[in-house]
C-alpha cells in the first residue's frame, strides 16, 4: 500500500510506541455494535505524531482487540495506515490464543497492506506449555513470513514465555522483538529472566521494549530499547516517555528516572482498574462489553472526577474530547 511504513528489523523497535486506544461512537446503548470513531482517532494520531513518537500500534489489547469484530480490526488498521501515510511506522496487533486465527489475521493484514510487522500476544486461557508457545510463534513465522514482535504478559494471559523459549524464538529471522510486560523493576525471577534474555540476544537483530509503563527506566537500565505503551495514547504521557528515552540515550539515567516518576501520575489513573478501562474516560469513548466505563465501576464517579481534573491540569490536549 502506497505511503505505508512498518519495521523489518529488531533494531528499528526502539523509542516510544503508543498502543493506540480505539475510540468508539456512542451509537449503540447496548455496547455490542458501536461504530469506530475515525474522527476522534484522527485527532489522537495527529497529537501523538506531533509529539514525535517512534511509531504506532493499532488494535493491540489496549485497542480493544479482544472485543472489536474482525472487520473492525482490519478497518482500524487500514484507517491507521492510510491516515498516518508513512509519517511514522505502524505495527499491527494480530494476536490470539488460537494459532489458526492469528495466522488468518496476519495473512489478511499482509494481503491488505503488504509487508507489516505484527504484535502477537501469548496464548491465554488455554494456558499452553512452553513447547506449545514456541510452536505457536514458529508457526506464525513459517505460515505468514511476517515480522513478529512477541508480547509476554503473564498477568493477563496466565502464560509466561520463559527465557529459554524467548532465546530460541529470537533466533528465528522473522521474530524481531519482544514486548516484555513483567515486573523487572524489582529483584527476583522476572528481572533476572529479562536481564538474561537481553544479554543472550544482544548480538541478534532482536529488539526488547517494556510492556510495563511503570518500568521503562528499569527496562532501559537492563539494556532494553524503549516501550510499547498504553498510557502513551495520551500525548502528554508520550512526551514524558520520549524525554525518558532521550535522557537514557544521553547517559543521564538519573534524569530518566525523574521522568519515570512524572509518568507515574498517568500510569496510576490509566491502570486504576487493572485493565486500561479509564482510557475510555480520557477520550470520552464507550467501551465494548465486557469492559465498562469508569462511572459503572465501584467508586467510579469519584475516579471520573479525578480523571477530568487531571486532564485539566496535566493533559490539556485531551480537553477537546470533553466539550
Amino acid at each position: 500500500m502506497s505511503g505505508s511504513r512498518s519495521i523489518s528489523a529488531g533494531a528499528e523497535l526502539r523509542g516510544v510506541w503508543p498502543a493506540l486506544f480505539t475510540p468508539l461512537k456512542n451509537d449503540d446503548p447496548k455496547r455490542l455494535r458501536n461504530s469506530l470513531d475515525f474522527d476522534k482517532a484522527r485527532l489522537i494520531i495527529d497529537d501523538l505524531i506531533a509529539e514525535g513518537v517512534s511509531g504506532l500500534v493499532p488494535v493491540g489489547t489496549t485497542g480493544q482487540s479482544p472485543t472489536v469484530s474482525t472487520e473492525q480490526h482490519l478497518d482500524f488498521i487500514r484507517f491507521t495506515v492510510d491516515y498516518v501515510n508513512g509519517r511514522v511506522p505502524v505495527i499491527a496487533g494480530a494476536g490470539s490464543n488460537s494459532t489458526r486465527e492469528s495466522v488468518d489475521m496476519i495473512q489478511s493484514i499482509l494481503k491488505s497492506f503488504g509487508d507489516m510487522a505484527v504484535l502477537c500476544v501469548t496464548g491465554y486461557y488455554n494456558n499452553p506449555p512452553q513447547e506449545g508457545l514456541a510452536a505457536h510463534y514458529e508457526t506464525l513465522s513459517r505460515e505468514t513470513g511476517a515480522k513478529i514482535v512477541l508480547y509476554n504478559v503473564p498477568a493477563r494471559t496466565a502464560s509466561y514465555l520463559e527465557p529459554d523459549t524467548l532465546i530460541r524464538l529470537a533466533s528465528d529471522r522473522n521474530i524481531i522483538g519482544l514486548k516484555q510486560a513483567v515486573d523487572f523493576r524489582n529483584p527476583g525471577k522476572h528481572r533476572d529472566d529479562t536481564a538474561r534474555v537481553v544479554q543472550s540476544t544482544k548480538n541478534l537483530d532482536f529488539g526488547i521494549v517494556s510492556g510495563e509503563d511503570d518500568g521503562v527506566a528499569a527496562m532501559m537500565e537492563l539494556g532494553g530499547a524503549g516501550v510499547i505503551t498504553a498510557s502513551g495514547s495520551i500525548p502528554e504521557a508520550s512526551r514524558l516517555f520520549l524525554k525518558l528515552v532521550a535522557a537514557f540515550a544521553s547517559g543521564n539515567s538519573a534524569q530518566a528516572k525523574t521522568f519515570q516518576d512524572e509518568i507515574m501520575a498517568f500510569v496510576k489513573l490509566v491502570f486504576s482498574r487493572k485493565n486500561p478501562i479509564p482510557l475510555g474516560t480520557f477520550f470520552n469513548s464507550p467501551l465494548f462489553l465486557p469492559l465498562v466505563s469508569v462511572r459503572e465501576t465501584k467508586g467510579g464517579e469519584e475516579l471520573e472526577k479525578e480523571i477530568l481534573a487531571f486532564i485539566r491540569a496535566k493533559a490539556p490536549l485531551l480537553a477537546k474530547y470533553h466539550p
